[in-house]
């Protein structure tokens, strides 16, 4: 069986700090927490965090990159348990923040040329 990538953007794994504000449909916060950024691309990041998100939740989040703290508006696209009581999420951006945009391919042109894909 082939394997077919669905991914819009190629996924770079990283270990940053996140924290989130979960919104209800008036743009009010109703749920808050932190957790960790697994893996980034330009369009989404997959986190992990004590608490399950549910499908669909709007969330603001603050992603610890570089020199400081980048926030950027996101979707909740699935929310899976693993084996040690964590929940890992796939996050959607809602919109382009250009320092996260910069951050991504910035870390997308250092692993190419470590793995001598340049």
């Amino acid at each position: 069986m082939t394997f077919i990538e669905r991914r819009k953007h190629p996924r770079v794994e990283i270990s940053n700090l996140i924290s989130y504000i979960c919104k209800d449909d008036g743009g009010n916060p109703i749920k808050e927490g932190s957790g960790k950024a697994i893996n980034i691309s330009q369009g989404g990041l997959l986190i992990e965090t004590s608490d399950p998100l549910e499908w669909q939740d709007i969330l603001h989040l603050t992603i610890d990159i570089e020199d400081g703290w980048v926030g950027i508006e996101g979707k909740v696209i699935y929310c899976n348990a693993d084996d040690f009581k964590k929940y890992r999420t796939g996050i959607q951006f809602l919109e382009t923040n250009d320092k996260i945009q910069s951050f991504v391919m910035n870390l997308l042109k250092t692993y190419s040329k470590l793995l001598g894909l340049e």
